[in-house]
Order: C-alpha cells, then sequence, then structure tokens
C-alpha cells in the first residue's frame, strides 16, 4: 500500500500601503494565513518599487494586496490613482496578480493597535517609522479575513 500525502500550496503574500511620500509592507508566514508588518521604504528616486521587485523575486511571491484609499461612500479618491499608477509600474516589470482592498480607516487602525502595543505611549518618530508597514499589516488582515 502507497500513501501519498497531499500538502496545500501556499506562498507569502505581500500587501502594500501606498502613500505619497512612503509605502509599507507586510508579509504573511509561508503558510499564507498571519500577516505582520515588515519593512517601510520611501517612494523618492524608486527605491520602493526596486525594493518591491527584489523582495517579490527572493521570496518567490505571487500575489500582492494592495491597500485602495476609497473614500466613505466606497468610490475611488484622487489618491487611488497614485497608488494604481504605481501598481501598474510594478505589475510591468515582475509577473504577479495584484488584488486591491478598500483600506478606509487602516492607518486609524494601526494607529490604536501601536499606541495600544506601547502601553499608551508612543512618540511621534516611533509612530512615523512604524504606522505604514502597520498599516499594511492591517490591509493583510483585512484581505485575509474577506477569503475566509
Amino acid at each position: 500500500m502507497h500513501l501519498t500525502i497531499k500538502f496545500r500550496s501556499m506562498s507569502v503574500i505581500l500587501s502594500l500601503d501606498v502613500g505619497t511620500k512612503r509605502v509599507g509592507l507586510a508579509l504573511t508566514n509561508e503558510e499564507g494565513e498571519f500577516p505582520f508588518p515588515f519593512k517601510t521604504y520611501n517612494r523618492a528616486a524608486g527605491e520602493a518599487e526596486s525594493k518591491i521587485l527584489l523582495l517579490l523575486e527572493q521570496r518567490g511571491i505571487e500575489l500582492v494586496v494592495v491597500g485602495l484609499p476609497l473614500n466613505v461612500k466606497g468610490d475611488k479618491t484622487e489618491q487611488c490613482k497614485d497608488v494604481e499608477k504605481f501598481c501598474r509600474r510594478l505589475s510591468k516589470r515582475s509577473k504577479i496578480k495584484i488584488e486591491f482592498v478598500d483600506e478606509h480607516l487602516s492607518s486609524e487602525e494601526a494607529k490604536e493597535r501601536l499606541t495600544e502595543a506601547k502601553g499608551g505611549r508612543i512618540s511621534v518618530s516611533d509612530l512615523k517609522a512604524s504606522i505604514d508597514a502597520a498599516a499594511a499589516a492591517v490591509i493583510l488582515e483585512y484581505y485575509l479575513k474577506q477569503k475566509r
């Protein structure tokens, strides 16, 4: 008798919180189940794009979840155009699948979580350094909950 075991083929999912100055990144574990903040890159001089493309290649990431800053009614904002343009440039340079999710209030939720984690005391500089990656993790959490 021969026993065959099938493993679910999952991979790391990358999430982006694309801002005008910085891009926050979050990743899942190898099973694609748990999001965690990863890094924040500056958009100036294409730094974020090049670092993201390198990360995609190094980790073999096939799916990128990107937060779209929709308004309260669920309509696209001017900032959405910038986010979509950024993503078009990424997809032209790599073979990734991009899925968009409403990121409405993700930064606020990330701020609350960071403040709570620090016992209510967090400096402005610590907050600025951590907020974008934390917001990307919140976006990825939204996405994973939708898929379950």
